[in-house]
């Protein structure tokens, strides 16, 4: 027996559509990318042509055929590209402005440098910090974000 076989392909019709991979991407990690950008770029309409254009990147088509680290691969291309489009329109200097009251240094430091697109050597100038103690308040940012998410 078994020399029966299905008439029908065990592919979906999202695999045969070529932008549905695309599609199904934007599905699972719209909300995210769009998140991303909105901190980056606080205008609706400017972040979602962002959003639109990440997803209709040839960048992110790659990130279709591979499942590892597709999270973090979309949140570098949203980040990527929302600090360019940001950057054609706005090029606006670190300023004490930046810096709100109830920030910590570390959150501060990672905020200039992930949702605003400061350099460390920035940061650092600007905050009066050596660039090794940008580098460890980001990370020690990060640990702390870590260990209050469990």
């Amino acid at each position: 027996m078994g020399a029966l076989k299905p008439l029908y392909k065990s592919s979906t019709i999202e695999e045969s559509t070529p932008g549905a991979d695309c599609l199904t991407l934007y599905d699972r990690y719209g909300g995210l990318a769009y998140g991303i950008i909105l901190q980056i770029i606080p205008e609706p309409e400017q972040a979602q042509r962002v959003l639109i254009d990440l997803f209709s990147s040839p960048q992110v088509k790659a990130y279709a055929e591979f499942s590892n680290r597709v999270s973090s691969g979309i949140i570098r291309l949203a980040r990527e590209k929302a600090l360019a489009a940001r950057s054609t329109t706005l090029t606006k200097p670190l300023t004490t402005s930046a810096i709100a009251v109830n920030d910590t240094t570390d959150k501060l430091v990672f905020d200039l440098s992930f949702y605003k697109g400061y350099t460390i050597d920035e940061i650092a100038d600007k905050l009066q910090l050596s660039r090794a103690s940008v580098l460890t308040k980001i990370s020690s940012y990060f640990k702390h974000h870590r260990s209050s998410q469990l």
